[in-house]
């Protein structure tokens, strides 16, 4: 038996949590105020994350792009204007208690890989009241979301395996069966006999017919 030594990281740890981010972000100015909402876009982004004893620190940003309508003529009750678009990022950070998978815990020197990090839940409230063209717009927007992050921790750790000898053995044993059929089908095509006709048999060095070898060789079965 021969023994080896496996480098694999191994899970000692998981854990999530929520975070609760509140953001008033004034659009206007410099852009044309919010007339209404088209869509909002979300995502969050984890750039930096930590392992310490039994938790996992990080700094994130939730970022949010929001296509919203504005107004520029109003005639008859119709309301035109472009769609606008405001793009921004809140900070925020934290940290995520860990579960010990196993009797390890988790400790510095481990790995943290961030396995989920979304938008759960969120709330816009349009204020700051302004008016264009006799129709209401919004200045600001107040943002409230619920964020949820899921870590797991992972350890570095060398384990010791066996090696089973017998598959080496069959290796040896299928080279040596390979070269001797190897060799073997080298001198059966040294001792190829073909007949005129185009037929080849592997016993045709060794062909009678009831009349003796003799006959047969004059029959031209033999060159």
């Amino acid at each position: 038996m021969k023994k080896k030594i496996l480098q694999v990281p191994v899970v000692v740890g998981k854990g999530s949590a929520q975070f609760f981010i509140e953001k008033d972000v004034k659009i206007s100015p410099p852009s044309p105020p919010i007339y209404k909402i088209e869509k909002i876009d979300k995502w969050v982004e984890v750039y930096d994350c930590h392992v310490i004893p039994g938790k996992v620190i990080f700094n994130a940003f939730l970022w949010k792009n929001i296509a919203y309508k504005t107004v520029e003529d109003v005639h008859d009750g119709i309301v035109n204007g472009p769609i606008f678009h405001a793009t921004f990022k809140i900070p925020f950070g934290g940290f995520v208690e860990i579960d010990p998978i196993g009797c390890d815990k988790v400790k510095e020197g481990d790995k943290a890989e961030l396995l989920e990090a979304f938008v759960e839940g969120e709330k816009d409230f349009l204020h700051g009241e302004t008016y264009c063209k006799g129709v209401k717009v919004f200045e600001k927007l107040l943002e409230k979301d619920v964020v949820k992050l899921v870590f797991k921790v992972v350890r570095t750790e060398h384990i010791p395996v066996v090696c089973d000898e017998e598959d080496k053995k069959d290796d040896k044993k299928d080279k040596c069966d390979k070269k001797y059929d190897d060799k073997y089908d080298d001198k059966k095509e040294d001792k190829k006999d073909w007949r005129d006709d185009g037929y080849y048999d592997k016993y045709d060095d060794k062909r009678y017919d009831c009349r003796g070898d003799y006959y047969a060789k004059c029959r031209g079965f033999y060159k």
